[in-house]
């Protein structure tokens, strides 16, 4: 039987959300289904929102998505428009 701890669950806040997308988009283009797993963020597309108001050049690119029953969506794939990764690294609230 396991012993109950006393450790508060680790909070998964708005800025450890927005970090881990921009993370995300800096390996790759993502969609918000993608973001949402990927990155534990129940709303990528409010994230992303904030993300460009801070200035992070985030394009929104839309593809066709064939589901298994033949039928397509079109959704949108988020791409960080960026060529030197580094720039993921700073810190947005200063």
């Amino acid at each position: 039987m396991d012993k109950p701890t006393n450790t508060p669950p680790r909070y998964n806040g708005i800025e450890g959300q927005r970090l881990a997308i921009l993370h995300r988009l800096a390996s790759g283009p993502a969609t918000v289904e993608q973001l949402s797993a990927d990155c534990n963020a129940p709303d990528p597309r409010k994230r992303v929102s904030e993300l460009r108001k801070h200035g992070y050049p985030i394009k929104t690119h839309k593809t066709d998505r064939t589901n298994p029953d033949g039928s397509v969506n079109r959704v949108g794939v988020y791409v960080l428009d960026v060529t030197d990764t580094r720039q993921c690294e700073l810190n947005f609230n200063q």
